[in-house]
C-alpha cells in the first residue's frame, strides 16, 4: 500500500526504527475504516517532537502537518494513541469547506474515543504489525494502555449544560480537562465497536454544524440515517431556548 502524500521525519533512533512500523500499521487501519481517498487526499508531514506540550494537526503551514510528542517512540502504545488522534483531526479536516470551522468540543471527543478504538483494535491485530516479530506479545500491553485511558473519567461537564453559556465553558476547556467528557468518550467508543461499518459517517459532522458550538442533528439524520449519528447526537447537551 502506497501513500505519496506521506512524508515521515525521523530524527532519533528510535524514531528511525519504530516510526514508520507504526505509522503503517495504524494508517492501514484508518484506510479500511474511511477508505483510501481520504488518507491519501491532502499532502501531509509526521514527526515526534518529545519536548512538545502536545500531540497537534498543524493546519497553517504547507503542506500540513501531524507532530506527535511521545517521549519515546519505544512507547509504542503512546504513538498509537497519540497519531491515532492526530489522523481523525486529519480525516475530518478533509471535510471542511472553511478549514478553520470546528466544534472542539465535540471533534475532542470524537478523537478521543477513536484514539481508544484504535487501541483496542491495535491490540487485537497486534500480529499484522511489523514490529510483532520483536515483540510478540505487545498486543496485551496496548490493552492495559487502552483500559488506563478508558477508566479515566470524571463526572460529566455535558451532563450539566442547560444554555449556550454553559456549553462555552465546556469549549473553552475541552482540551485540558478531557477526563469531563470521559463518559461520552466512552459511549462513543462502545459504539465504535458495536457498529465498526458505520464509524466513517462522524467525518462529515462540518457540514451540519450550527454555529461552532452545536451540530444539526435532525437535518444530518434526515440525510444520513446511522447509529453513529445517532450515537453523537445523543452526546450533544440539550440546551434551554
Amino acid at each position: 500500500m502506497t501513500f505519496t502524500n506521506w512524508t515521515l521525519t525521523a530524527k532519533t533512533a528510535d524514531e528511525r526504527r519504530y516510526m514508520s512500523p507504526l505509522f503503517t500499521f495504524v494508517l492501514k487501519q484508518f484506510v479500511e475504516i474511511f477508505g483510501i481517498t481520504a488518507l491519501n487526499s491532502e499532502p501531509c508531514v509526521v514527526y515526534n517532537e518529545p519536548t512538545a506540550p502536545y500531540p497537534m494537526l498543524i493546519t497553517n503551514c504547507t503542506p500540513i502537518q501531524i507532530r506527535t510528542c511521545s517521549a519515546s517512540l519505544n512507547y509504542w502504545a503512546q504513538y498509537i494513541y497519540q497519531l491515532s488522534h492526530e489522523l481523525t483531526h486529519y480525516i475530518i479536516h478533509q471535510q471542511k469547506e472553511d478549514k478553520e470551522a470546528i466544534v472542539r468540543w465535540f471533534e475532542e471527543t470524537i478523537c478521543e474515543a477513536m484514539s481508544l478504538y484504535m487501541l483496542k483494535v491495535s491490540s487485537l491485530r497486534w500480529s499484522e504489525c511489523s514490529l510483532s516479530s520483536i515483540n510478540p506479545n505487545y498486543g496485551a500491553a496496548l490493552m492495559d494502555y487502552f483500559k488506563k485511558v478508558y477508566n479515566k473519567t470524571a463526572p460529566s461537564t455535558l451532563k450539566k449544560c442547560h444554555t449556550l453559556d454553559d456549553l462555552k465553558e465546556v469549549e473553552n476547556s475541552c482540551e485540558t480537562r478531557r477526563d469531563e467528557r470521559g463518559i461520552e468518550r466512552n459511549y462513543l467508543l462502545n459504539n465504535f465497536l458495536e457498529y465498526p461499518d458505520s464509524i466513517s459517517a462522524f467525518i462529515y459532522y462540518p457540514l451540519y454544524m450550527r454555529g461552532n458550538l452545536q451540530i444539526d442533528f435532525a437535518k444530518w439524520r434526515e440525510n444520513s440515517p446511522s447509529p453513529i449519528v445517532s450515537a453523537l447526537e445523543s452526546i450533544q447537551p440539550n440546551l434551554a431556548s
